[in-house]
């Protein structure tokens, strides 16, 4: 059985694998060892399975994420003791996508029907669906501190809409002016959201909803396409443009850096880690890159084919994935400074 990723998840990975980055060999220079001095790596995978995909790490260190066992794809909860817990609603295959500080996951799973549905976990295991009113396909990829939860709906028109479930359950369905399908990727903790939409041109723009409805679009570079990836507690944005070559973060005051590398997630700190590729040896290695401007790259002991780094916590603790040869699955690592 192939493994199912989500339609709003591919969209993301998809933009972000992009492997036609011509980095600056500058970039491939800057000190491993600096960070492999200060950071401890482990690997890890869920016992049995045939891959490892975490998505998301709380301030606690908790991981969750998909993997694959018996031709089933199921979720995960990863403890920060390292033990192993499923996640897995009723249905044929389970993604968890994000986990808040209170240990709560939102995701989406798919029905003995083939129907695609959103759900919330919370800490103590029970389960609720979460789909819009109207919804033929729900895709659930951010969670915040207060348990608002972003993502996507297909209506029966086949069209994408952004959704805000509300802590008490509320839905408000969103779309930017001219959105011919909209894709939001992140909610902070006061309830900001940010994330991408297709015009009638299908060219992608990026998107800033504050919490009082108003939604801002922008462009990381005038004529290229924008697709933000997370946001934090400050407002601040990261995110890929063009063919996916280069990164941006986008101050809360609106003011766009633009930077090497492809970034997947920001933490309150300001610090952004992602990935980018030597053309060099053709290598993948992940970055942090700080405020300030300035980054670390990192590899795992030994090297490997891929290395995809694609959540950072709090205190700059970073999961993802990476591919040891082109012949293993996936597997997880975590990444702690």
């Amino acid at each position: 059985m192939i493994a199912k990723r989500s339609a709003l998840a591919r969209v993301s990975l998809t933009t972000s694998r992009k492997v036609a980055l011509s980095l600056c060999l500058a970039l491939c220079t800057l000190s491993i060892s600096a960070l492999a001095q200060q950071a401890n790596i482990i690997t890890f995978g869920v016992p049995g399975s045939a891959y490892t995909y975490p998505y998301s790490i709380n301030s606690a260190g908790a991981i969750t994420g998909d993997y694959m066992y018996g031709g089933i794809q199921r979720g995960f909860l990863r403890a920060p003791d390292g033990s192993f817990t499923t996640v897995e609603p009723p249905g044929t295959w389970t993604q968890p996508l994000s986990i808040n500080s209170a240990g709560a996951i939102a995701g989406e799973y798919e029905d003995g029907a083939f129907f695609n549905h959103g759900f919330l976990r919370a800490p103590d295991g029970t389960f609720t669906t979460v789909d819009p009113p109207g919804s033929t396909y729900t895709g659930l990829l951010s969670l915040n501190s207060a348990g608002a939860i972003t993502g996507l709906y297909t209506d029966a028109q086949q069209v994408n809409h952004g959704f805000l479930r509300a802590p008490d359950g509320s839905f408000t369905t969103f779309d930017p002016v001219g959105s011919y399908a909209t894709y939001p990727v992140g909610i902070n903790s006061s309830g900001a959201i940010t994330g991408y939409y297709r015009d009638s041109a299908q060219q992608y723009h990026g998107f800033l909803r504050a919490p009082d409805g108003t939604i801002t679009t922008f462009g990381a570079v005038e004529g290229q396409e924008t697709f933000p990836q997370g946001i934090n507690s400050a407002g601040e944005v990261t995110g890929a443009y063009g063919e996916g070559v280069n990164g941006f973060v986008r101050a809360a005051d609106g003011t766009i850096t633009t930077f090497a590398g492809i970034p997947s997630s920001i933490n309150d700190a300001g610090r952004i880690t992602g990935v980018y590729r030597n053309p060099e040896s053709g290598v993948y290695r992940g970055f942090v890159r700080r405020p300030d401007g300035t980054f670390t790259t990192f590899g795992l002991p030994g090297g490997t084919f891929l290395i995809e780094p694609y959540s950072i916590n709090s205190v700059g603790a970073i999961t993802g994935w990476y591919y040891a040869n082109t012949h293993t699955g996936p597997q997880g690592f975590l990444l702690t400074p």
